[in-house]
Order: structure tokens, then C-alpha cells, then sequence
């Protein structure tokens, strides 16, 4: 009888699957992976029923979730693990950054995952995902797992405030300017270019496509902009600017009149958007998971605003009524939907 060579496998190529390895072995990896000895604020990690931290007094909590879908904001065929990591914890810090002065804390994780997918892009995803905590000063607490028939990854995020000074999206009123600050439909161009997979074009465009995949929490200006109590209402603009106007209409009863300036986009959008023989204008509107910040300031405060923000540009005012209304567009308007 011939001996025969048994072929093994390591756990980090590419033919390992989530399956040979199993939940337990994948979780044992995950709670020796995010050990944050540094913070003193996490008393417990990964590894039991709840995470436990310590609360800061006289701070309030404020939490945010979210999270991206296979087939709804991603494609596999174009994400990187390290593309995936970075977006998902980014967008919650947004949330976290349109509330204002909120110091980010902590964050749990979970993902729904396909049971053949490559244990060396989780472990890919791991690194990336812990890389960014640390950049932002957050631990990762915990989370779940899950199988599932197209990959999903969630996050739940929470910081710390002041409660008197959190901004909403309810206190806009008449006379009030609106405002952007941060990229206005280049994620939106971004997607459009990775979907159409065309190399010279990504390569071209490559603003728009990181505009995509890595989108900077404006955590820096919702902090000045609430502990210098200049804006009176904020929105993270994840579902576009047109949305992002609707939605603090209606919420803080009064009407929107968005008027867009040549400088409220990007030169390469209308680049690319010339390109396109589209209006660029569409971009702006309609496109979504931009992650910059749309808020509303006094009239009187204007000034102020710009000198502490110079970035941020006027995008319309606030007037009686009710409703969203968008001046110089003659197209419709249909805005990011999940449903």
C-alpha cells in the first residue's frame, strides 16, 4: 500500500473557508485579536455576554448604529476587506459627528457572512477595522456572528456629551442659512465608476473613488460648531444633499430653498460629470454616502461661521413654510431610497 501525501492547508490562504474554521475557532481568533490595554475606560471586552465600560459623570450618552449590505452598498467583486472596515466604522463616526461635541468612546461589531468566504479576508477585515479604532481613539468591545446568504457588517458606536450642548436636526428656522461642509456627490460618482469597472477611468477619478470607500468624519467641525453654538440644526449627509435638506424641513417645521454655488462641489465631480454629459448639480442632490455635514446658522452668525470654517459653503437658507424646494434644477429629484 503507497503512502499517500496528506495536503494541508494554512488557515491565512486563500482556499481556507469560514466553514473549516467554524464559529468558535473564528471567534477565538476575533477576542485575541482586539485587546485594548491602553483605555481604562473598557473593564471588559470581547469574550463575555456584554462589554463593560466605564461612563464618564455628568456626560450623557449618545449612541448611533448602522450598517453596510452585499448587493445594497457594496459590490464583493469591487471591495477590499480593508475598504469594507474602513467604511463601516467611519459612517457611524458621522452620526456621532453630527450631533456635535461628542467624544467617540467605543463601538461593538457584527457580521452576517457567507459560509465560503475566505477566513484570510476576515482576518483582513480584523486589522483593518482595529487599525481604524485606534486611529479615532475608540476600542471595539464586542460584537456577533452570523451566518448569512449575502455578507452584511454592523456597528454600534457611542460617545460621550454634554447634553446642552448636542445638536439635532429640530432647530431651524426662518432666516437661517444653510450650509455643507465636506464632499458633495463624489461618493455617489465614486460608486458609479466601481460599478462600471472601467480601470482608466477609476484611475482618473480616484478622488471620487476614495470619496466612496474612505469618507473623514467631520468630528472636528460638529465639535466647534455645537460648543460655539453657531449652528442651530445638523444632519450627517448620508442620503444626499436634497434628503439631507427634506428631512430638517420637515423635522423642524419650515421650508428649505437650496440653491447650489459652483463652489459646492469638487473640480474633478464636474470633471467627471462633464464626462458624463451630466449636470453635476445631479451628484450633489441626489447622491448619497457623502458622510460630510448639512447644517443651518443664523444669518447674524454667518460671519463667524466662515471664519472658524472657511470650508464650508452656503448651500441655501431657511424660510416659512413647509417643504424642500431646490432653485436653478429643472430635473426631479428622486433621492437615495433603501426600500
Amino acid at each position: 500500500m503507497k503512502n499517500e501525501k496528506c495536503k494541508i492547508t494554512k488557515p491565512e490562504s486563500a482556499a481556507y473557508r469560514l466553514s473549516d474554521l467554524g464559529e468558535t475557532g473564528l471567534l477565538a481568533r476575533i477576542e485575541k485579536h482586539f485587546k485594548f490595554q491602553k483605555d481604562t475606560r473598557l473593564l471588559l471586552g470581547p469574550g463575555d455576554d456584554c462589554a463593560v465600560l466605564r461612563h464618564a459623570p455628568g456626560k450623557a450618552l449618545v449612541i448611533t448604529t448602522d450598517e453596510i449590505v452585499e448587493g445594497t452598498h457594496f459590490l464583493m467583486r469591487f471591495s477590499t476587506p480593508e475598504d469594507l472596515a474602513a467604511k463601516l466604522l467611519r459612517v457611524n463616526l458621522s452620526d456621532l459627528a453630527a450631533m456635535g461635541p461628542v467624544r467617540p468612546v467605543s463601538c461593538v461589531a457584527g457580521a452576517g457572512l457567507k459560509s465560503g468566504l475566505p477566513l484570510s479576508f476576515i482576518i483582513r477585515f480584523l486589522k483593518k477595522l482595529k487599525s481604524e479604532a485606534l486611529r479615532f481613539g475608540i476600542t471595539v468591545a464586542g460584537g456577533n456572528l452570523a451566518g448569512a446568504r449575502e455578507n452584511h457588517f454592523y456597528l454600534t458606536m457611542w460617545g460621550e456629551a454634554e447634553p446642552s450642548k448636542l445638536l439635532t436636526r429640530y432647530g431651524a428656522g426662518p432666516g437661517d442659512l444653510i450650509f455643507n461642509i465636506g464632499p458633495l456627490g463624489s461618493a455617489s460618482a465614486g460608486l458609479e465608476l466601481l460599478k462600471a469597472a472601467n480601470k482608466k477611468n477609476i484611475k482618473k477619478f480616484k478622488g471620487l473613488v476614495k470619496g466612496f470607500w474612505r469618507p473623514e468624519p467631520m468630528l472636528a467641525a460638529g465639535r466647534l460648531l455645537g460648543e460655539k453654538k453657531i449652528a442651530s440644526a445638523m444632519i450627517d449627509n448620508s442620503d444626499g444633499l436634497a434628503r439631507s435638506a427634506a428631512i430638517i424641513a420637515e423635522l423642524s417645521k419650515c421650508q428649505t430653498t437650496l440653491n447650489l454655488p459652483e463652489e459646492a462641489v469638487s473640480k474633478e465631480l464636474k470633471r467627471y460629470a462633464a464626462v458624463k454629459g451630466r449636470d453635476w448639480r445631479a451628484y450633489a442632490l441626489k447622491g448619497g454616502e457623502d458622510f460630510g455635514l448639512v447644517f443651518t446658522v443664523p444669518a447674524r452668525k454667518a460671519a463667524i461661521l466662515k471664519k472658524l470654517l472657511p470650508a464650508a459653503v452656503c448651500v441655501g437658507r431657511v424660510e416659512k413654510g413647509r417643504g424642500s424646494v431646490i432653485e436653478n434644477y429643472g430635473s426631479e429629484i428622486s433621492a437615495f431610497s433603501h426600500f
